[in-house]
């Protein structure tokens, strides 16, 4: 049986959609866990209404705490072999549980998808990639520096959704999200997890439909970045060292950890949005270089990353603010341009 935890928050526009399409799908040995948390909308009467009309969909109500934690709520209650994560403004393909749930799929530890923004055709192809014990190692660089497996691939190794996990080896490992995140929580947890099995199937085929609007969780101005991924990446140290792989992916880390300095550039200190002044964000960026992470990584700054990001790092070590400020903006312009 596939379990598929849904979390809802405010989703009353969205929520029948996604729901319908997994009532859709073409193998039926599932359950839904509709996780309402706390939504102030019509959220709660669409979760009865469908858990009303099929014995498969369990509601469970608790008060707002985040989508984390909503999610372990799933993950501590659900019954199934397999795990799926469906945010509720999103919706799946009719096959996806389907090919979750063949034969061939039943001797690996993870299985991964790709993602689109819309149905659309698709070729049917029989081309997977398998990944065995040390080959792991290419999906966990990925999860840190994140690149497609193939050309014409459109996977995120950073998500929940668009993959199926274990139950038993969440169960056993004690892999949740972390509810003291508000952003990066599926990073951390997709590390933890890849960090314990030894294999996982590819099969890149879009069986997942994103949604993005301005109410998404990634769409817009957010506080608190700087904070957030200060403690997000000592977690993810954290992780590394308790699985003694740190020396592994030393180079990956310090990438990754410029990619959260440049995101809260870019994202809060200089965020179009942001009513700070330009003295007070000057202020920030002379505290962030007092995070003794980040100063480690610039060390590592035109090792890796793109040229872009090597510029703004650059400008940022060197105190040259305005610059950071200029680029941080055309930055931002193009990344909504990019998602829009």
């Amino acid at each position: 049986m596939i379990s598929v935890i849904i979390p809802v928050y405010n989703a009353a526009d969205y929520l029948h959609r996604c729901v319908d399409s997994i009532l859709a799908s073409a193998h039926n040995d599932f359950e839904i866990l509709l996780i309402n948390d706390g939504s102030t909308d019509d959220s709660p009467r669409i979760c009865e209404d469908c858990a009303a009309r099929d014995r498969r969909i369990t509601v469970i109500h608790q008060d707002n705490q985040g989508v984390s934690a909503a999610r372990n709520r799933g993950i501590d209650t659900c019954k199934g072999d397999w795990v799926v994560f469906v945010d509720a403004d999103d919706y799946i393909a009719p096959d996806f549980l389907g090919m979750i749930a063949q034969a061939d799929s039943q001797n690996v530890d993870l299985l991964q998808f790709d993602f689109a923004r819309q149905p659309h055709f698709v070729i049917d192809s029989q081309q997977t990639l398998s990944f065995q014990k040390d080959q792991m190692q290419q999906l966990i660089h990925r999860i840190l520096v994140p690149s497609q497996l193939l050309p014409e691939g459109n996977t995120d190794f950073r998500s929940p959704c668009l993959r199926a996990y274990r139950r038993a080896i969440l169960h056993r490992h004690n892999i949740r999200f972390a509810p003291h995140l508000a952003v990066g929580e599926d990073l951390l947890f997709n590390l933890a997890y890849h960090l314990k099995i030894t294999s996982c199937l590819y099969i890149p085929r879009p069986v997942y439909y994103y949604d993005v609007h301005t109410g998404s969780a990634t769409h817009g101005f957010r506080t608190g970045l700087l904070q957030n991924h200060a403690r997000l990446q000592e977690d993810v140290r954290d992780i590394l060292l308790q699985n003694t792989v740190f020396p592994l992916y030393e180079e990956d880390f310090y990438s990754y950890c410029l990619e959260n300095l440049a995101y809260v550039l870019i994202r809060e200190i200089f965020h179009p949005h942001s009513t700070r002044s330009y003295q007070e964000n000057r202020a920030l960026c002379r505290s962030l270089q007092q995070n003794q992470t980040y100063r480690q990584a610039m060390q590592y700054n035109f090792r890796c990353g793109i040229l872009p990001r090597k510029i703004l790092v650059l400008c940022f070590r060197l105190h040259l603010y305005l610059a950071t400020w200029l680029i941080s903006r055309v930055s931002f312009r193009y990344l909504e341009r990019r998602h829009t």
